[in-house]
């Protein structure tokens, strides 16, 4: 209300009941609107009392009166303001009431934030040193087959663009190993993968140098350089590994190509050094270079099985061969081990709390996805205070892989039987991010499973057929290898905890394993639609020997009509 307005609402009355409804209504700290209803209603409540007044002295002294009734000011104008208040429709409170618990909501939020952003990590702890001396340990330089798998790598040539298409389509349908050999190759095509395979033969033996060496160990280096241990998270010193792909298939053609041309020694030693070549990143370091080793040491058995099955070797020759093999195998290193990738997780607790010194320290925003362990946990631990300090999620770190060593060493079948495989579901149950990663890691361990039964079904595989060739007639079972000095011991299957299937076969022998699904399919293996054998399916058994063929068209016709 202007002042204006207010002074002619006041005309009519003393001046004493105007400085007092002036001083009420100023008292009332309320909206303007509700201030001007309730100065209206004073002056009218005034108006009522003296309108029976014949002088402007009694009108004084009565308004005297009545505001003596009015008692205190500033009570007066409480008692309106919440009269004023229990008034307000419904819809008018609620609103009110709704702004009211946002307003103390976003206050805690606030306080919270402000809580989880005080303190700083300490980071002091240069995890990428800790991991290089983990890896290397007490080894001789001038032993690591690194230097030279580098060198294979840099001086390794991409695939000749003129076949590339070619060499691209052959190895993802196993030229080598599908009978198709090199017959396909036209004269054009011969002579560029010939010509290309002369310009790697230093990359070559740069792997086969290599592979000679005793250990292997991986160089990690901070992408910066400063006073301070840089984030583990932005780690590039992994990025030659990409390299290490193309040399093995780089060798993988060159194995190819020795067995065409009928060089058996040659193609050999290559398989034994590629094999190496995956072996020595086998069971140390991180799950990258793990994992590339474990896929390089399998594409060794495949071309070893190639060979196998289309060239007749001399007697002499396998058995060479079966020894340096065995030789290569008595490496007792596990195939896996999960001991640098805590790494990960130690650089991520530093750099998420804070530091008391003692080993313990409150959360801060960057651990965040350590603290949590669902979706409805992100919520109820940042309103009621309930994150774990910096020695909870370091103890579960080091449960959740304690506990993925031990899984390490269950055979697939005792995890099945054992009904084992839930603890893939608790380990790291309590933080969000080791319960992702629980799946991916059962993955991983089974790539190991399968590369460990390849190992036994290839060295067996050889076994058989060397004991064929030196005694004339296939052994009665797997007992007769092993009392003839053909094998130490017997293979086991992890599938079953029981040895290799092994039985002779229309003049040959068939040699399995049960496979992913736990039974016995009496040596049938899974095919897809378009006739190829599909190992490690949770259809059908692993075959080694005979090496799997695809089907002809007439077979697959055959299939389809039935």
């Amino acid at each position: 209300m202007k002042k204006k307005e207010k002074d002619k609402l006041f005309d009519n009355l003393p001046t004493c009941a105007a400085e007092f409804i002036k001083l009420v209504i100023k008292n009332m700290r309320y909206r303007n609107k509700i201030r001007a209803d309730v100065m209206a209603e004073l002056t009218a409540h005034f108006e009522d009392g003296l309108k029976d007044c014949k002088t402007d002295q009694e009108k004084e002294q009565k308004a005297k009166e009545m505001v003596a009734d009015f008692g205190d000011v500033k009570l007066l104008a409480v008692l309106l303001r919440r009269a004023k208040k229990r008034c307000r429709p419904s819809w008018q409170k609620l609103l009110v009431r709704s702004f009211q618990i946002i307003g103390i909501i976003a206050l805690y939020v606030a306080i919270r934030i402000t809580y989880l952003t005080i303190g700083t990590a300490n980071v002091n702890v240069n995890y990428i040193d800790w991991l290089n001396n983990l890896v290397k340990v007490n080894r001789p330089e001038q032993e690591n087959a690194k230097l030279y798998y580098d060198r294979a790598a840099e001086l390794c040539l991409k695939f000749p663009s003129e076949i590339e298409n070619k060499l691209l389509v052959c190895t993802s349908k196993g030229c080598g190993a599908n009978n198709r050999w090199l017959t396909d190759f036209n004269d054009f095509e011969m002579e560029h993968l010939v010509k290309w395979l002369n310009d790697n033969q230093k990359s070559f033996e740069a792997l086969r140098q290599g592979s000679q060496k005793a250990y292997y160990w991986y160089i990690y280096e901070n992408p910066k350089s400063g006073p301070k241990p840089v984030n583990f998270m932005s780690l590039k010193a992994l990025k030659p590994l990409s390299k290490y792909r193309g040399v093995a298939r780089g060798m993988e053609w060159q194995i190819i190509y020795d067995a065409y041309r009928g060089k058996l020694k040659d193609a050999l030693n290559n398989c034994l050094a590629l094999q190496r070549f995956g072996m020595h990143m086998q069971g140390q370091g991180l799950l990258i270079e793990q994992m590339l080793g474990i896929a390089i040491e399998a594409l060794a058995h495949q071309k070893i099985f190639m060979l196998l099955e289309k060239q007749d070797m001399p007697v002499g020759v396998l058995r060479d061969f079966y020894n340096k093999l065995e030789n290569n195998l008595s490496d007792e290193k596990p195939v896996m081990d999960m001991e640098a990738e805590k790494v990960y997780w130690y650089d991520l607790i530093q750099r998420g709390f804070t530091d008391d010194g003692k080993g313990n320290g409150k959360i801060l925003k960057n651990g965040l996805p350590l603290g949590i362990k669902d979706t409805r946990s992100s919520i109820t631990r940042f309103f009621f205070w309930g994150y774990p300090d910096r020695r909870e999620v370091t103890a579960t770190v080091d449960e959740y892989f304690e506990k993925t060593a031990y899984l390490l060493n269950q055979t697939p079948y005792e995890l099945h039987t054992g009904r084992k495989s839930y603890l893939w579901d608790r380990i790291g149950s309590e933080c969000l991010m080791l319960k992702l990663l629980g799946p991916a890691n059962q993955k991983i361990i089974t790539l190991g499973w399968r590369l460990k039964t390849g190992r036994s079904g290839l060295l067996t595989s050889i076994a058989v057929i060397l004991y064929q060739k030196e005694k004339g007639n296939y052994p009665t079972n797997l007992d007769e290898l092993i009392s003839s000095g053909y094998l130490k011991n017997l293979p086991m299957d992890p599938y079953s905890d029981k040895p290799l299937i092994y039985r002779k076969s229309g003049g040959s022998f068939i040699l399995y394993s049960v496979g992913p699904n736990f039974k016995d399919d009496g040596g049938q293996i899974f095919r897809d639609g378009t006739g190829r054998a599909k190992t490690w399916e949770n259809e059908g058994d692993t075959v080694f020997w005979p090496v799997p063929k695809p089907q002809t068209r007439r077979e697959l016709e055959t299939k389809r009509s039935k």
